[in-house]
């Protein structure tokens, strides 16, 4: 469990708004490609790992976990010296007043999201969720100064460390998809490849939350036979219907949709269910949000299932889910890699 807090907590550090990621996919690729047989970002930023079978011609699984991150760009520098930003994947703006703020400019740059305080709000405002277009960061730099450090289109995260909780929960920005990355990689860095029954390609994409198009890309590129798409889902808890969640604590899910693969989907249950392995199932009948949807069509398609982590208080900066969940989707994955003719 502390390893994987420890890689978690390290990925979660990772700048990687989307359109963002290509030099922490560098990084990444840099600093676990040794546990591999080969590590590279392509041109569009995806992050990929390889680790070969033993066996000759064995069939080809990608399994797909995105790297980006919901988040903010500069869109001007107002003439006394505030930053307007603009949104980058669906955040939750309900967060934003008197939010702290990072800006990656020349340097990173510290600042804070104006707000107004609540004795001059009225009743109205003070319901209404905030819209963009109204937000602004002050960062106590003029303009002058801003300018010879900060570009339209430099990336804004809002400030959210990597913190642990109690009965092994951890909360973070950006755990939506490192969570899953990090199942991903744990589940392969050690693997025994005499005991592989795939060449195993980890891709780690980008451009998740920003329409999808680097696991369309990559996945046309490596041509899998099969591919397993991992992404966070939404957790249960107040507000959030039983259909539409899985339980924090209760195992990785599993998706049941139209637009998996039946057979491989039952296959992964009967895995798990065999190897003792805690997991639930989670109904998406024609949607699963995820990357699934343009893997499964690449080349000329691909056997696809979806698994996922739950998540509570998505695209937030306290992002949050249990260790426990994290390393039963690892445990799936493991199980899968060694079983042949899926």
């Amino acid at each position: 469990m502390e390893k994987t807090k420890e890689i978690l907590k390290d990925l979660c550090s990772a700048v990687s708004v989307s359109g963002h990621e290509h030099a922490s996919a560098n990084a990444l690729a840099e600093k676990y490609g040794g546990y591999f047989d080969n590590a590279y970002v392509d041109k569009f930023g995806n992050c990929v790992f390889v680790k070969k079978s033993e066996l000759e011609n064995a069939p080809r699984l990608l399994v797909d976990a995105h790297f980006d991150e919901v988040g903010m760009l500069v869109s001007s520098i107002e003439e006394d010296g505030f930053l307007h930003i603009s949104g980058v994947g669906g955040l939750d703006t309900r967060i934003f007043p008197a939010a702290e703020v990072t800006v990656y400019g020349k340097k990173e740059i510290y600042g804070v999201i104006a707000s107004t305080p609540p004795h001059l709000q009225s009743e109205k405002s003070s319901k209404a969720t905030p819209k963009m277009d109204n937000i602004i960061i002050d960062t106590g730099y003029t303009k002058e100064e801003l300018s010879a450090l900060v570009r339209v289109g430099d990336p804004v995260r809002l400030k959210g460390d990597f913190k642990e909780l109690a009965n092994g929960y951890v909360l973070s920005r950006a755990l939506d998809d490192k969570a899953c990355v990090c199942a991903a990689l744990i589940s392969l860095m050690n693997s025994d490849k005499s005991k592989l029954a795939y060449d195993i390609y980890l891709t780690v994409s980008a451009q998740e939350e920003t329409g999808r198009c680097g696991a369309s890309f990559v996945a046309t590129d490596i041509k899998p036979d099969l591919a397993v798409i991992i992404d966070v889902n939404f957790a249960r808890c107040e507000n959030v219907t039983e259909f539409e969640s899985i339980e924090c604590g209760g195992g990785a899910g599993i998706d049941i949709s139209a637009l998996t693969n039946r057979r491989f989907t039952k296959a992964i249950m009967k895995i798990a269910e065999q190897n003792g392995i805690e997991y639930q199932t989670i109904c998406e009948p024609d949607s699963t949000g995820t990357n699934n949807e343009l893997v499964m069509i690449s080349g000329t398609g691909v056997r696809t299932a979806v698994m996922s982590i739950p998540l509570m208080a998505m695209h937030t900066t306290s992002e949050a889910v249990c260790i426990k969940d994290v390393e039963s989707l690892a445990d799936i994955l493991r199980a899968i890699y060694v079983t042949k003719g899926l």
